[in-house]
């Protein structure tokens, strides 16, 4: 069996690194174990997309969320394939294992190899079209357009030295200040929304933004995406009601709508730009479609 783990270095946690890879190695079964480390943005997806092509039956995504997100898409936009998707989490906030299941340790993990159970999953798949270019771009956790799509443009932009978590807040705060709300229309399955939008989430997962639970009904297979769809809400309605995002309490406000959805097109009047799993896609008219069961992911066992 080929095990192929796709890295993007922290130095932090080098020597946990170099332990997870020399006990795969050791591990029955596994005859072929290659390693890859990225050097730019974007290498990820070549690299997944090339280990599929060689017939590695599983690719681990090892850093955060962004990194997973990278290797998801070089395996999906490779011919039908059956390629298990495995995640060690080296990122900073690594939001998708708060759904998925959290991996604890290199033991944990090595626990996982040693007794694979695969679960097929929903993947989201989003269109981004501008005036010059279309970009298809599939998301595993949550995808944001709006609010999230332009403070995930200027976390890029950001040195992030105080941390995932603060970071996020800091680019949140002044986002809130200085994000102006676009005119919009949604289309939701079969229902509509028209008026001022700040934010969309289309929800695979339950958290994104460094721990906030944005969705908490989601599933990441129940054939269906879990939209939240923020109107015309102020700093005050995101300060006030952060306790209930960090606990997973569903907000009640005039202004929050909840949905559940397979596909969701949305048409602004300005350039509204969109992020999936923390990533800056672009901005533009942009449409979700829901693919059902259409991922292998690598399961957690019980420690």
């Amino acid at each position: 069996m080929r095990i192929s783990f796709i890295i993007k270095e922290n130095r932090k946690r080098e020597k946990e690194l170099n332990s997870l890879l020399e006990q795969t190695k050791t591990l029955i079964g596994f005859n072929d174990v290659a390693i890859f480390k990225t050097e730019y943005a974007g290498h990820a997806i070549d690299l997944a997309s090339e280990q599929v092509k060689n017939n590695s039956n599983i690719i681990v995504a090892v850093g955060g969320d962004g990194t997973l997100n990278e290797v998801l898409n070089g395996v999906l936009r490779t011919p039908y394939n059956e390629t298990i998707l495995g995640y060690f989490p080296l990122g900073t906030a690594n939001d998708f294992q708060k759904t998925a299941g959290k991996i604890r340790s290199v033991e944990h993990f090595i626990n996982c190899l040693n007794n694979i159970s695969v679960k097929k999953i929903n993947i989201g798949k989003l269109t981004c079209c501008s005036l010059n270019e279309k970009n298809i771009r599939y998301f595993i956790n949550i995808a944001d357009t709006g609010l999230g799509g332009f403070i995930a443009k200027r976390i890029t932009q950001d040195s992030k030295k105080l941390g995932a978590q603060l970071t996020y807040f800091k680019h949140t705060i002044t986002g809130f200040l200085n994000y102006k709300k676009s005119k919009v229309n949604v289309k939701i399955d079969n229902q509509e929304y028209n008026g001022k939008l700040l934010s969309i989430a289309v929800c695979n997962g339950k958290v994104f933004g460094s721990g906030l639970i944005i969705s908490p009904n989601a599933k990441l297979n129940d054939n269906f995406f879990q939209v939240t769809l923020l109107g015309n809400v102020s700093l005050w309605d995101y300060i006030k009601n952060l306790k209930n995002l960090k606990k997973g309490n569903l907000i009640i406000n005039d202004n929050i709508h909840y949905y559940s959805a397979k596909s969701i097109v949305i048409n602004s009047s300005s350039t509204i730009e969109t992020e999936a799993d923390g990533e800056y896609i672009g901005g533009g008219k942009v449409s979700y479609e829901l693919l059902p069961y259409s991922l292998n992911l690598l399961a957690t066992t019980k420690e």
